[in-house]
């Protein structure tokens, strides 16, 4: 055990922190809103859809309740329903299965690369050969995406698949010097708070290169109407209200930054595992090639004999608060449905579940943050 005189610390695991006059730009504009009574569908949502679609690139966006709602919304505007099959990685959030359930569709379960922590590519292909899926979702996971996006792409196009895209993590990140959003056919994104681009509750969003798809997704986010009281489909309530859209709008004017600080600490990080990798019990891993992270999550494995909870324990014991993203695989929840398939060699996701272990990446830490936090690392 750590003696508790070693701490003098205490670091969350995130920390939403803003920017000086940030708080004061938010309660001005929901003021006017309150006395404007722009509630749903106000300029707000306007002139986020439209700083949301400069800054990413992308052709279409579409706001709505939440990034879970975001991906069901995407299923449906492809026709993905009963006796469909979709593949999706075993390591994501559950919202992931949750959403290929909630359409009524059957998720078949892939293993993920022990490189990227993504889906493998081989196992897709032999999954679309075996399954003949109509949809695969694709999770772009801690804030990077696959090294091999080209070619789910390209599979996807040939084989006439429809690829959702679960950009939850990616605000902000690149692959090949392009914004992810821009060259997605269809992607979703979350603004939970956490995110790196959040808001003040739940919120969410559908990108899309289709106008089709924009005219079906905006439907269906609002009852599937095609006017006021007439409904061409049957769709639900998820729309995002204005005072999210306004909190979003003056945290995307900051973005930029933020992203930056967010950048130097995973930048801290890295140097200063090269310089001490021997000495450690974790390794703090790189985003894998041609892709421009937006540090969403610092991620690191604990090396052999090591796991997860041993290195959190002690590091809690001297202040310092982790995560563990994912605990668990899809294919070991509780709640999974005994007959969902899952297409595996190796149980990477499960072997990858146990060592992860997540450092405070938030924006705005200081030196002596990291640098306490690198001490401690040392310590354990």
């Amino acid at each position: 055990m750590i003696e508790a005189k070693e701490k003098f610390m205490e670091i969350p695991f995130i920390d939403l922190r803003v920017e000086e006059d940030f708080n004061e730009r938010i309660f001005d504009r929901w003021k006017k809103a309150l006395y404007q009574k722009d509630f749903i569908g106000g300029p707000a949502l306007k002139e986020l859809t439209t700083n949301i679609l400069n800054y990413t690139g992308a052709k279409y966006f579409i706001p709505c309740a939440n990034g879970t709602d975001a991906l069901q919304v995407a299923l449906r505007a492809v026709n993905i329903g009963k006796n469909d099959n979709v593949l999706i990685p075993d390591f994501t959030f559950w919202a992931t299965y949750e959403a290929v359930i909630n359409v009524g569709a059957n998720p078949i379960i892939i293993d993920i690369d022990p490189y990227d922590f993504q889906m493998d590519f081989e196992l897709c292909c032999k999954a679309i050969e075996k399954y003949k899926p109509k949809a695969i979702i694709l999770v772009h996971l801690y804030g990077w995406c696959s090294q091999k996006l080209d070619e789910f792409r390209a599979i996807c196009k040939q084989k006439n698949i429809f690829l959702i895209e679960d950009g939850a993590q990616i605000m902000g990140s690149k692959f090949k010097d392009e914004d992810i959003f821009k060259s997605a056919k269809l992607a979703t994104v979350s603004f939970y708070p956490a995110k790196v681009l959040g808001c003040a509750g739940d919120g969410g969003g559908i990108f899309t290169d289709s106008e089709e798809l924009y005219n079906i997704c905006i439907s269906l986010c609002n009852h599937g109407r095609a006017t006021h009281y007439g409904h061409s489909l049957c769709g639900w309530n998820s729309r995002m209200d204005e005072v999210q859209a306004h909190f979003l709008i003056e945290s995307l004017k900051e973005f930029p930054i933020r992203l930056e600080s967010r950048k130097i600490t995973e930048k801290k990080y890295l140097e200063f595992y090269e310089k001490n990798k021997t000495n450690l019990k974790i390794s703090i891993e790189k985003p894998p090639l041609n892709i421009t992270s937006n540090a969403y999550l610092q991620v690191s494995l604990a090396k052999e004999n090591y796991d997860y909870k041993s290195i959190s324990t002690k590091l809690l014991e001297l202040g310092i608060k982790t995560a563990n993203t994912y605990p668990c695989p899809v294919s070991k929840q509780q709640g999974l449905d005994k007959s969902v398939e899952i297409i595996s060699e190796d149980n990477v996701a499960e072997h990858i579940s146990k060592k992860i272990v997540n450092l405070p990446l938030f924006p705005y830490m200081t030196d002596e943050e990291i640098n306490y936090i690198c001490e401690s690392l040392l310590k354990i």
